[in-house]
């Protein structure tokens, strides 16, 4: 029976150490197994999150950006800059403003006329000018650019209205004023009778 028992422990021994072996064996090459997978889906999940987040990134740039574009500064610069509305508003404070009985300002130049006083045509290019019926004004224009102008107020005929018109003048600084004793609804537009397709404005009667 001594000599059985040393047997017995050491085929246990034996037993367990292959046991162990057979484990360590086991683990190392399911260690590497899952850490390879692993690694390779963490590398392949972060190329597909890369992926991912660059096109997500891309298309939220490109659809986004290129809306936010298209719409600022299209929409914007086209609404803002259209010169239209500009032109409109600028020209509409002209023609919506009734002037008030007195001197009324311009310069001629073979362009157009400028606007210069009262205040709601200063700066405008061939300005409506609203007037109110029955009453006088004095329309005094200088010349700006040395060329021959004239002032004169025509009808819907283009016929000019009750002998409104002044002689041609050409000296650069001289001025000229046509005095209207009394506005009549028959005023439909000044002009400059030398340059009449780029010296025109309309005249509004209220």
């Amino acid at each position: 029976m001594s000599l059985d028992n040393p047997w017995s422990r050491r085929s246990v021994l034996r037993l367990g150490g292959s046991t162990a072996v057979a484990a360590l064996l086991a683990g190392c090459g399911g260690g590497g197994g899952p850490g390879g997978n692993g690694d390779e889906e963490n590398q392949s999940g972060n190329g597909e999150e890369g992926t991912n987040e660059s096109a997500g990134s891309n298309e939220t740039n490109e659809t986004e950006g290129g809306n936010e574009t298209n719409e600022s500064e299209g929409g914007n610069e086209t609404n803002e800059s259209e010169g239209g509305n500009e032109t409109n508003e600028s020209e509409g404070g002209g023609g919506s403003g009734v002037l008030e009985p007195g001197e009324i300002g311009l310069g001629g130049e073979t362009q157009a006329w400028q606007g210069a006083i009262p205040e709601q045509i200063a700066g405008e290019e061939n300005p409506t000018l609203t007037l109110q019926e029955g009453e006088a004004y004095e329309i005094t224009w200088e010349n700006l650019d040395g060329a021959g102008h004239n002032i004169q107020i025509l009808d819907d005929n283009d016929e000019v209205v009750d002998d409104y018109e002044t002689e041609i003048m050409s000296e650069e600084g001289e001025t000229q004023t046509l005095s209207i004793d009394e506005v009549t609804s028959e005023m439909a537009q000044y002009i400059c009778e030398p340059h009449q397709a780029t010296m025109n404005g309309d005249i509004e009667v209220q």
